[in-house]
């Protein structure tokens, strides 16, 4: 496994965009009760971490409208309806200890190949 600095500062970066997407939960909740039938809501921060809106997805063009808006370097999560306070606080912490655990993971990798050498 070729592990690169770049790996790590991207899961540091995630943690930022999470806490991003937690700063905002009013934001998203309000479009989640507003959401119309067969639509999801999609809340996206772009890779300066600026919250850059909820939108209301379509779920037929779900998979080709996410990648659209959180662009090569952003980040979007999806929220259905019924999310409530409670559910974004669970996803953004969930978010947040993946990214840990990833980092965690890449450094301890790191540390052992250094053992060895």
């Amino acid at each position: 496994m070729d592990i690169s600095p770049e790996q790590i500062d991207k899961s540091r970066r995630t943690i930022r965009a999470a806490e991003v997407f937690a700063d905002n939960r009013e934001a998203i909740l309000a479009h989640v009760e507003a959401l119309p039938p067969e639509h999801v809501v999609v809340a996206v921060v772009t890779e300066d971490y600026d919250f850059s809106g909820v939108h209301h997805v379509s779920t037929e063009e779900l998979v080709e409208t996410v990648p659209a808006l959180e662009g090569p370097s952003g980040w979007a999560m999806v929220f259905s309806s019924g999310a409530d306070a409670e559910h974004v606080a669970a996803r953004t912490a969930e978010m947040i200890a993946l990214a840990e655990q990833r980092i965690a993971m890449l450094e301890k990798i790191l540390a052992r190949r250094a053992d060895k050498n």
